[in-house]
């Protein structure tokens, strides 16, 4: 784990990576008419198959009621090893019984794949690659135009949990937040934040600026991680084709680069959902069917006086 994280809006729990309270970041998201983001409701964080019992009961202590998961089925299966195209189990990165453990400390969890299993097939992850690793903005605001095209199904289950909520209370000390996560928490995770936060009136700049915190979230996994993203099938094609056999170097910046979480990444994508729905609350009509009373519960459990 990273020692030098700032709490808030980050919370130190073994083995769970970048796990923070979105509504904290920054110092807390403002809405434009001046009220705020609930806290101790929107968590996020990447995946979360290494953490323990006790590392579930500090989570829930926190405030996490509901484990929602956006990874696809090879991801589930084999954690980072999905992810890179690696076959087997062999880097250990699930652990045996970590669903057991979850539910013993009192938590729930549900899991919508944004993907199907077709789109994790060595050419679907080549052609995702590709998109990440791009030196051009372009390449990640494409990538998330996917997730918003497939992940309506997903991020309506997610939404409808978040509308189905008691009011907030200053009184109420009930545990009800959700843990939004994915392999990495920062794209398929990043673009579900990105979506709630710009429905909720929160200013582009703030959500770009809390999504990139996804950087420090990770830093401290880069070293690990990198390497095996350049040894994948997927990223020794981008290699070939893109990188016309340049060297080891430029091969690391292009995997750090897949790795990060620029705000101007955020702030494009916040304009292309705009241009392609009209925005935030037009998407969750016309992708993930939300009708005016959900809609409105949604703000209404979500937004609090400043």
């Amino acid at each position: 784990m990273a020692t030098a994280l700032p709490s808030p809006p980050f919370y130190e729990v073994p083995n769970l990576n970048n796990f923070r309270d979105a509504a904290l970041a920054c110092g807390g998201l403002k809405t434009k008419d001046g009220r705020k983001v609930r806290e101790g409701v929107l968590f996020r964080s990447a995946e979360v198959s290494k953490v323990d019992g006790e590392g579930w009961r500090a989570v829930h202590d926190i405030g996490v009621a509901h484990v929602f998961d956006l990874r696809s089925k090879q991801e589930v299966d084999k954690g980072w090893a999905g992810v890179t195209g690696e076959g087997g189990n062999s880097g250990g990165d699930v652990a045996h019984g970590w669903e057991e453990s979850l539910k013993g400390a009192g938590v729930k969890r549900t899991w919508v794949p944004v993907f199907k299993v077709e789109d994790y097939s060595p050419e679907k992850l080549a052609e995702r690659y590709m998109k990440y690793l791009d030196e051009d903005v372009q390449g990640f605001v494409s990538a998330y135009h996917d997730i918003l095209t497939d992940g309506g199904p997903a991020f309506r289950t997610i939404l409808l949990y978040l509308a189905s909520l008691p009011p907030p209370s200053e009184d109420s000390q009930a545990k009800n937040g959700a843990l939004i996560h994915c392999t990495a928490g920062k794209d398929r995770t990043g673009m579900f934040f990105g979506l709630v936060l710009s429905f909720l009136g929160v200013p582009d700049q703030q959500i770009a600026d809390e999504y990139q915190l996804t950087e420090p979230g990770l830093k401290h996994i880069y070293e690990s991680v990198v390497p095996r993203l350049m040894a994948s099938p997927a990223f020794e094609k981008y290699q070939s084709e893109k990188l016309d056999g340049q060297g080891k170097e430029e091969g690391r910046q292009a995997a750090l680069r897949m790795l990060g979480a620029k705000r101007e990444s955020m702030l494009e994508a916040l304009e292309m959902l705009r241009r392609e729905w009209g925005s935030a609350e037009e998407y969750m009509r016309k992708v993930c069917g939300l009708q005016g009373g959900e809609l409105e519960a949604l703000k209404r459990k979500l937004v609090v006086d400043a």
